[in-house]
This record gives C-alpha cells, sequence and structure tokens, in this order.
C-alpha cells in the first residue's frame, strides 16, 4: 500500500510541476497557482477530516501515507511557482524578443 501511494504521489508530483510550468509561461501565472494550492489546501483539510472520522484509530503513518499525493501537488505548485518568478522571467523576455 505505502510504495503505490509513493509512487503515485512521484507522479502526481510531476504532473501538476509540469502543468505548473506550462502556466509559468504566461503573465500572470500566480493567481492560477495560487488557486491550485488553495484548492489542494481545501481538498486535504477535508480528506484529513473524512480520514478521521471513518477511521478515528488512524496512526499518524497511515495518515501521511494517504494523504501524501496531496501535499506533493501542494509542494509541486509551490516550487513551480517559485521557477515562475525567478526563471520564467528570463524565458518569457526571450519568447517575445
Amino acid at each position: 500500500m505505502y510504495s503505490a501511494s509513493i509512487n503515485y504521489s512521484i507522479g502526481a508530483f510531476l504532473i501538476i510541476l509540469f502543468s505548473g510550468c506550462v502556466l509559468n509561461l504566461l503573465k500572470h501565472h500566480y493567481i492560477y497557482q495560487l488557486a491550485g494550492i488553495a484548492f489542494l489546501h481545501i481538498f486535504l483539510v477535508i480528506k484529513t477530516a473524512n480520514l478521521l472520522y471513518n477511521n478515528a484509530n488512524m496512526s499518524l503513518y497511515e495518515l501521511y501515507f494517504s494523504i501524501m499525493p496531496v501535499l506533493a501537488g501542494i509542494s509541486a505548485c509551490l516550487i513551480s511557482m517559485f521557477l515562475g518568478f525567478w526563471i520564467f522571467p528570463l524565458l518569457r523576455k526571450k519568447i517575445k524578443d
């Protein structure tokens, strides 16, 4: 179960990171990335509450592996936002010229 969760988390991270890098080509990329982070955060809260409601005896280890894909998505959004502020402005200038 846990290796599948790790593989799924890595896949989610890479897909969201790639999508975020494509969004970085837009001028106002941060609006969409903040909306994605907010959505994933709300999804994380609802998923955590649902998991704990259905299984009150869940260990912290099980909870962590259950929410790891959402945490990977939030991390990918933040990394792509960082890249959008520091690296992609140079690429946008080169594309314009």
